[in-house]
């Protein structure tokens, strides 16, 4: 495993009719959607981990807690920026924010497990058998 903390990544995404409260079905409004924006969350974490974990191991996410501060219209471009705070063995926590052009859209603590691959997929898949 290659992380330290302090490790930090970014990405952006422009808010389309697809990424709105209205098409997630979290609202009625044609504004950036909260469901949305907590794949951005995910999406940015894994992101940061790629080519770091041990080989066989990836990473589950496990908590998101999301304040969506301020609405981001269609057309506009939203940035989050992901930075892992804290490595507790295979526990591994983050703090996003997330920007628009305006400022501060959202902040979140996201937190993720370290696992093995297929014993992961393994033990799901019997629990259903």
């Amino acid at each position: 495993m290659n992380l330290k903390v302090g490790d930090a990544f970014e990405l952006s995404e422009i808010v389309d009719e697809q990424k709105t409260a209205e098409v997630w079905g979290s609202g009625s409004l044609p504004v950036y959607a909260t469901p949305a924006m907590a794949l951005l969350i995910e999406k940015t974490a894994v992101a940061l981990l790629e080519g770091k974990l041990d080989e066989g191991t990836t990473s589950v996410g496990t908590e998101l807690n999301i304040q969506h501060l301020s609405a981001t219209p269609v057309g506009e471009t939203v940035t989050c920026k992901c930075c892992l705070v804290e490595i507790d063995r295979k526990r591994l926590c983050f703090q996003a924010e997330i920007k628009d052009k305006t400022g501060r859209a959202g902040y979140c603590t996201h937190e993720r497990f370290i696992v093995d691959a297929d014993k992961f997929v393994a033990k799901t898949e019997s629990r259903f058998q």
